[in-house]
């Protein structure tokens, strides 16, 4: 049942990128002539063209209230709600962006409604729906990360059956899928292996990015998630949430991406617990994903017992926006910082650059003495300088069985590699969260005391160059995302 339902789901709803600003025309594939620009509207573009369906052709615009005729979007027994009222509460409806404007001209769709001869998922879901008219955001947004496809996870979905593959990996690496299945409140648990196999084929092939611009807003409705200057929007969820229920330690890993939090839904460290039963029972891959930037700003997640007191967190994580003051200034959705405009107007250019710098500097320092001394206390302890690492990371390096037993890593290096990898892991070398992160590796260091690991500053290899141990620190980070795409559940 639950399965019929989704297919339906698909079929009836149809998602439309909205961005709400209106900017000058263009984008990638530039203006072409012809309908759909009335009221003042750039033309579509070669792009947008491109993704109709061919039984579309030929048809002619015939108006958003064309779209409410016969009770089909206007909360009739087609079961769309209410989109055509919730659309005449937008920016898109005063500024003359009607139905057709994403969806194509529909003339023939609403002589046969019952037929796909109208753009709808997942082409949909494309950015060059929104750079129609959204060009230069849709440039900035084609240069970002977000625009990109990360193979591997979707992969994940195509290759195996989800009893033995994580299918939730989707659930963040595809825009498609959670737009169109997070956001609609399925849970990927329910669905068939046909189904998540196909939505990989989809996502892979006709919809290759990371997120497209309806992950972040809802192509139909006013939402109340406001910006940090109080704008809405359409966004699906809040700018600002110092609520980390969703994201505490020990949470779930099947419920992590409900995080009500427009960019916390998928940067977080997927429930992530440094609990010394969880470091115990967890031994084979670090329980944090490389995606723990929300919780490295609220400083939740590392371990913090036995050392020095230390807030969890700076000024950072209770600016308006959050995430989004720094990485959208003036609404950038390249998601890139500016010292001018992100850190203003708390530090002048110079001084957030400096302090950019030395955080970054310092931390990469700290981390790999860290390193140094847990991999000289395993050259001691096992006759092998690797043997400080998750079991998984280690086969991967030097095969499998050539590792010890877990057992006989004791609890305190398991406490330093945890706090290691959370912060490696973060990538951001402490300008998320510096005394946080500074924090996590003086425990570190505290539990290695306790191991009687060799005296810090002793290993020779701390001179070598700071870009040599940024080298060893990602390489870390790499094998450790490596190991995740093997792994049976995240």
């Amino acid at each position: 049942m639950k399965n019929r339902w989704f297919i339906t789901f698909i079929s009836i709803l149809p998602l439309a990128c909205a961005l709400v600003v209106l900017q000058s025309c263009g984008g990638e594939g530039g203006p072409v002539t012809g309908g759909g620009g009335g009221g003042g509207l750039p033309s579509p573009t070669a792009q947008f063209l491109a993704l109709l369906p061919e039984d579309q052709a030929g048809s002619a615009y015939v108006g958003s209230e064309a779209c409410v005729n016969g009770t089909c979007h206007g909360g009739g027994a087609r079961g769309d709600g209410l989109v055509y009222e919730h659309w005449q509460q937008t920016k898109h409806f005063t500024a003359n962006v009607g139905c057709e404007r994403c969806h194509g001209p529909g003339s023939t769709h609403a002589l046969n409604p019952t037929k796909t001869n109208i753009l709808t998922f997942p082409k949909l879901a494309s950015a060059a729906v929104c750079g129609q008219c959204h060009g230069p955001i849709f440039d900035q947004w084609n240069f970002s990360k977000h625009s990109k496809l990360v193979a591997s996870p979707v992969d994940s979905m195509i290759t195996g059956p989800a009893s033995t593959r994580s299918s939730r990996c989707a659930s963040c690496h595809s825009g498609l899928f959670r737009a169109q299945i997070v956001e609609g409140g399925v849970d990927v648990a329910t669905l068939t292996d046909d189904v998540i196999r196909q939505l990989g084929r989809d996502t892979k092939d006709l919809v290759p990015h990371v997120a497209t611009c309806a992950t972040c807003h809802n192509p139909h409705s006013l939402t109340g998630n406001l910006t940090d200057t109080g704008e809405d929007v359409q966004l699906r969820h809040k700018t600002y949430n110092e609520d980390t229920t969703a994201v505490a330690p020990g949470t779930n890993a099947a419920s992590f991406t409900t995080m009500d939090h427009i960019c916390a839904q998928c940067h977080n460290g997927r429930g992530t617990n440094p609990s010394d039963t969880a470091l115990t029972s967890g031994t084979s891959r670090p329980s944090m994903h490389d995606s723990n930037q929300y919780n490295m700003l609220l400083g939740l997640g590392g371990v913090v017992a036995g050392g020095p007191v230390t807030p969890a967190n700076t000024a950072h994580a209770s600016i308006p926006g959050q995430c989004s003051k720094c990485h959208m200034p003036d609404s950038t959705h390249a998601f890139t910082v500016s010292y001018d405009k992100s850190c203003s107007p708390c530090h002048t250019v110079a001084d957030a650059a400096a302090r950019v710098r030395s955080t970054k500097d310092d931390m990469v320092n700290l981390l790999f003495a860290l390193r140094t001394r847990m991999e000289d206390w395993a050259l001691a302890r096992f006759g092998n300088r690797d043997f400080w690492d998750y079991s998984s990371l280690i086969d991967a390096e030097y095969g499998s069985g050539s590792a010890p037993a877990q057992s006989n890593v004791p609890i305190e290096v398991k406490r330093a590699r945890h706090n290691y990898y959370f912060v490696v892991r973060d990538s951001s070398y402490g300008v998320h969260n510096g005394p946080y992160g500074r924090h996590l590796v003086t425990i570190g260091n505290v539990n290695m005391d306790a191991v009687s690991a060799p005296a810090r500053g002793t290993n020779p290899r701390l001179k070598l160059s700071l870009a040599e141990k940024l080298e060893i620190l990602q390489r870390d980070r790499t094998r450790a995302g490596q190991s995740e795409l093997t792994a049976e559940d995240q």
